[in-house]
């Protein structure tokens, strides 16, 4: 699993789902509608910037999860946590829904 985070969560790419794809969705959705802080190397979506550099430059605007799900082999995954969630989900509903 690669990851590299941004402000406010983390992006984790599956390397073995991208092998066999032909698409490059991540890439593409990156660079036209975020930073262009991905780029294609061995088949693989990796950063084309230093981690640090990602935490800055990446518009968290969810593009390569979206287009990969849609468009490539489902190998993105964001996270975006949300402080306190867990315990509002607790004091409404009792438990934590999933």
């Amino acid at each position: 699993m690669y990851t590299f985070e941004f402000r406010t969560g983390s992006v984790s790419i599956d390397h073995v789902k991208c092998n066999g794809c032909t698409t490059f969705a991540c890439a593409k959705a990156c660079s036209l509608y975020g930073s262009g802080i991905l780029r294609i190397e061995k088949g693989r979506a990796v950063l084309a910037v230093s981690p640090e550099e990602a935490r800055r430059r990446c518009t968290e605007c969810l593009a390569c999860e979206i287009d990969c799900h849609f468009h490539g082999r489902q190998a993105i995954t964001i996270s975006l946590p949300i402080a306190g969630l867990e315990e509002h989900r607790r004091a409404v509903h009792g438990h934590i829904a999933r």
